[in-house]
């Protein structure tokens, strides 16, 4: 059980991480996220929530660990959506943002060159020239191996 309590500690200190980034690429750099990275993002806000509410209620460690890997897989699976979607594998009409420029020129710019809009196939915000949904399909499977070895260790 302390291996399983210090898996979930991480991987609720991971989904505030990651959602405190999403925030700060949103807010302060003004990337707009499309519709498959708010998506992204609910999975971690749930982690957040649930993990709140097992601080107050201790006794249900089984049903948060199992929501965990539920939550886990969920993000899993929508990261690799996105991630087939950006790289124009799968079409998703709704993975679109927009942002407007300050500038006045800029703006010219944008409209002129046909940039304003960003969707998936053209993400224009890349670590390494990796997508970002690549790095969560990434850090969730790496939690769910973690999690999955640790239980195959408790068994053996």
């Amino acid at each position: 059980m302390q291996d399983q309590l210090k898996i979930s500690q991480l991987i609720l200190i991971f989904s505030i991480l990651a959602i405190c980034f999403a925030f700060f690429l949103q807010y302060f750099l003004g990337h707009q996220p499309c519709k498959l990275c708010i998506y992204q993002r609910i999975p971690y806000y749930i982690v957040v929530l649930v993990s709140v509410l097992y601080l107050i209620f201790k006794k249900y460690f089984k049903i948060y660990y199992s929501l965990l890997i539920f939550l886990l897989l969920s993000e899993f699976f929508i990261s690799n959506y996105h991630t087939l979607s950006t790289f124009g594998i799968l079409n998703y009409s709704g993975c679109e943002s927009a942002t407007l420029p300050k500038d006045i020129t800029k703006l010219k710019d944008a409209l002129m060159s046909d940039s304003l809009v960003v969707n998936c196939s053209n993400a224009n915000l890349k670590f390494f020239g990796v997508p970002l949904s690549v790095y969560n399909s990434l850090f969730s499977f790496v939690f769910l191996l973690l999690i999955t070895i640790n239980e195959f260790k408790k068994k053996n």
